[in-house]
Formats: structure tokens, C-alpha cells, sequence
């Protein structure tokens, strides 16, 4: 029977073989620190997936010029990012910061008085005397944001004939600023006494006048000072030049 042979164990050969254990260590040693060091500098998982710095890409789409320098105060790109008011709207919002109403409110006031010629600055004025920029607001017959007596909306406007009809906002401005552009013109384009005519009446006005009395009964110094109205009183002409308000409606 042939005898088995014993199997010796491996010897290592090469370089490997020849390394001792020190130096081994040695390595690691070195190895292990630097690679440390790589790990630390390198970019992490929040520095690959953080957001691009810069204005967002989707501005370069609309055309919007993208600033030269770099931003300190990000309300600065954003103000550039958004278009500019125009002149009607910049009007708007003086309205809307002065009489605490809403845009909305403000503009379809500003289009009415424009649609009648009449200053939009005046017929603020007006409605903040009148109503408070209350839409619903009713007073012994005067109805709605210009307090219009359906007696003089149905003079104005045939078609107005019920307090329903005159108390929708768009057909009580159109109706109280035509009555108020009409004042303007039989006074020739005295603000105070066509104010006044407005309040109470162009008869009353005219009496007074005839007799030599002033027709002042508060009502225009409410309407045209500074008082109810940021402290800015009243300077305008009343009535919108006829191109002035072509182009203010486009």
C-alpha cells in the first residue's frame, strides 16, 4: 500500500513573503490617515445634490437679463425679475396703500373715473367722502359707492330703474361719475363748486351764488383737503384731458 505523502504547508513567495510585519504597519499607518484626509476634503452627499448657486434657469427663458455681479440681497435679482409697473398701475397702487382698499376695488375705480373722464385722484376722493368704499352703503335714497339718489341715476340713465340695478358697483361709479363730470362742465371746471353741486345739488349752488353767499356747507373741504386723504390735498383739473384718457384706458 503506498504511503500517502504528507502535504507541507505553503510557502509564500514573492514580495509579500519578504515584507515583516513592521513594516506592514508601518503602511497602514500612512495609508489609512491620507486616505482620511481625501474623504474629509471631498465633496459629501449635501455638497453634490445642494441647489446651483445663482438666479434660476428658468429666467434665462423669458429673457430676463441675468446680473454681471455676483448677489448679496436675493430681493435685489428679484425685483429685476418682475416687470416694472406701469404708469396706471403705479397709480394703483398709491389708491390701494392710501385708502387700505383692495386692488381689485381700486382698479375697477380708477377704470370708471378714466371712462368718464374724471381724475381718478378726484373720484377716490369722492368715494371716500361718499360711501367709504362701501359698495352696499345706503343713505336716506343715496345708494351704493357714489351715493346716487335714484331720482338723478334714472335723469342720467333711463335704463337705471330700480335700487338694485344702481347699487352694482360698475353702473353706480359710471352713473355718480357722470354726474360729477356733468357738474364740472356747467361750472367750467371749478372744482370746488362742482363738488359742491355734487352734494347738494346744482340749484342750490346757483341760488347761493345769485345772492352772494358762499355755497361751501363742509362738504368740499371734506372731498378736496387733505384730511381723509394721507394728508395730500386736492390739485387737480377734475376733468382728464379727452387724449389723456384715451391712452390711460389702453
Amino acid at each position: 500500500m503506498t504511503e500517502r505523502r504528507r502535504r507541507e504547508p505553503r510557502q509564500l513567495t514573492g514580495r509579500v513573503a519578504a515584507w515583516p510585519l513592521w513594516k506592514m504597519l508601518l503602511g497602514a499607518l500612512i495609508v489609512i490617515p491620507a486616505a482620511a484626509a481625501i474623504a474629509l476634503r471631498s465633496a459629501g452627499v449635501a455638497e453634490v445634490f445642494r441647489p446651483p448657486v445663482g438666479p434660476p434657469d428658468t429666467l434665462k427663458h423669458v429673457g430676463t437679463p441675468l446680473p454681471r455681479a455676483p448677489l448679496t440681497v436675493e430681493a435685489r435679482y428679484l425685483r429685476r425679475a418682475i416687470a416694472p409697473e406701469t404708469g396706471r398701475e403705479a397709480e394703483v397702487s398709491e389708491f390701494v396703500g392710501r385708502y387700505n382698499v383692495t386692488r381689485p376695488l381700486a382698479r375697477r375705480i380708477y377704470e370708471a373715473a378714466v371712462a368718464q373722464r374724471i381724475d381718478p385722484e378726484l373720484a377716490f376722493r369722492l368715494i371716500r367722502v361718499e360711501s367709504v368704499f362701501d359698495a352696499d352703503a345706503g343713505n336716506r335714497g343715496a345708494l351704493g359707492l357714489t351715493q346716487v339718489m335714484l331720482g338723478t341715476a334714472r335723469d342720467i340713465d333711463p335704463e337705471v330703474d330700480t335700487s338694485k340695478e344702481l347699487l352694482d358697483p360698475d353702473t353706480n361709479m359710471r352713473v355718480g361719475f357722470t354726474n360729477l363730470r356733468n357738474m364740472l362742465v356747467l361750472f367750467k371746471g371749478d372744482v370746488r363748486l362742482a363738488v359742491i353741486a355734487y352734494n347738494r345739488g346744482e340749484v342750490a349752488v346757483q341760488r347761493a351764488m345769485r345772492r352772494g353767499r358762499d355755497p361751501e356747507n363742509g362738504y368740499g373741504e371734506r372731498v378736496l383737503g387733505a384730511r381723509y386723504h394721507g394728508g395730500k390735498p386736492y390739485t387737480g383739473a377734475g376733468l382728464l384731458p379727452e387724449t389723456t384718457a384715451t391712452t390711460a384706458q389702453q
